[in-house]
């Protein structure tokens, strides 16, 4: 089963400016290991009446009308026999990821490639599960320790999972990349910024190896941006915007797609109700840009706090926002108010205009700004709260 763990109250967050106040309600997220995750949902989706899954099948090419205006299907191939085959739709979506081939497969309809921004901050990331030690007690169910940068540019989180495990997770930026050998990952959890994650795994039992990853360009197609769009064919998720994933915005993002694609599919059965899908593919890639432009923002904008980041420079703005949002972590350590709205809007329910309402206005200007990489976890979790007591410190 997975772990329900409150953010912040169950966990452990040291920020820019120290530990998030964990009085705040926040809100609550499952914590599970990635297969759990993807089996369950694809249980789910196997149990929907009309819904036909096939396995070790690979799509090949869009299949569409001759002038190239009109996508009608996908082509196929098994991937162990090589047998070819297609399939007919009323509307092809590609939520294939990262390696999404949708601009190979536009231009072989005689579509121009699309224009595409990437910020890549040169990070990368080591996992590992471990079983939690019998007997083990803390006043934490995860840890997040974020970087520092530009001084400090390592990461490491630790999330309670099913079965009585933790997977842990470690980054890097700027070229200090974490090792996958067991003395290098033991050296890197001790440089990160508080030694509670590795004092905690010292008696943990590994349960996998420790596995590298690379990839964590921030990468975003402008289909919005295309003159010409098919008929009948949209790109979501990873496949149009996809993030480093140290901010956790991934599925986010890619159910907030779904969620936008719905509500455009509703649209044109008001507008058509001969169930006519003309434009809907040009007006949804148009509508997920503007949904996927607040995290974009957010990702890349802390990203280009490490000056080694390439594909953007912080202008400005950004320079502005980076100063902003050092009074913000400052404010919500001390502050449950401010720490309650700033983890809704790291968890994507709620806007990031939220941190500019004249409540955390006020408590950000009064903060100060942030020395970089400060504050020991361990001397700022305030005593937690009962419910009552933080339903009121909120409405404060």
């Amino acid at each position: 089963m997975p772990f329900r763990c409150a953010s912040p109250g169950d966990a452990l967050i040291l920020d820019r400016a120290g530990c998030i106040d964990r009085r705040a309600p926040g809100w609550t997220a499952l914590s599970a290991s990635r297969p759990l995750i993807e089996a369950t949902v694809r249980r789910r989706l196997a149990e929907l009446p009309g819904v036909r899954v096939l396995d070790g099948t690979e799509v090949t090419a869009l299949e569409s009308s001759g002038d190239g205006r009109e996508v009608r299907g996908v082509s196929l191939r098994r991937v162990a026999g090589g047998e070819r085959s297609s399939v007919g739709a009323a509307l092809v979506v590609d939520a294939s990821g990262r390696g999404s081939r949708a601009p190979h497969w536009l231009a072989n309809l005689g579509y121009p490639e699309p224009t595409r921004t990437q910020v890549d901050p040169d990070i990368a990331y080591a996992s590992r599960i471990y079983r939690v030690p019998e007997g083990f007690r803390a006043d934490w169910k995860a840890v997040m320790l974020f970087s520092g940068p530009p001084h400090q540019p390592r990461t490491g989180y630790l999330f309670p999972i099913e079965d009585r495990q933790w997977i842990l997770g470690v980054m890097g930026a700027a070229g200090q990349h974490p090792p996958t050998d067991e003395e290098g990952l033991q050296s890197f959890l001790r440089s990160l910024r508080d030694p509670v994650i590795a004092e905690a795994l010292a008696g943990a039992e590994p349960v996998t190896e420790v596995r590298g990853h690379r990839g964590t360009v921030n990468r975003v197609w402008h289909f919005e941006r295309m003159r010409r769009w098919p008929e009948r064919f949209v790109v979501l998720g990873d496949a149009a915007c996809s993030f480093n994933p140290i901010y956790g915005q991934g599925m986010s993002t890619a159910a907030v797609a779904a969620e936008t694609l719905d509500e455009c599919l509703c649209a044109q059965r008001r507008r058509r109700t001969d169930g006519d899908l003309h434009d809907v593919g040009r007006r949804f890639q148009r509508a997920l840009a503007r949904r996927n432009a607040d995290p974009w923002v957010f990702a890349t904008g802390e990203d280009l706090r490490f000056p080694t980041t390439t594909g953007a420079t912080a202008g400005p703005v950004t320079r502005v926002m980076h100063r902003y949002l050092d009074r913000i972590d400052a404010a919500a350590t001390h502050d449950a108010v401010v720490s309650d709205v700033y983890a809704r809007t790291i968890g994507m329910l709620e806007r990031p205009t939220a941190l500019f309402r004249p409540r955390i206005l006020a408590a950000a200007i009064r903060s100060g700004r942030v020395p970089a990489a400060s504050a020991a976890p361990t001397a700022a979790v305030p005593t937690p709260r009962t419910p009552a007591e933080q339903q009121q410190e909120v409405r404060a």
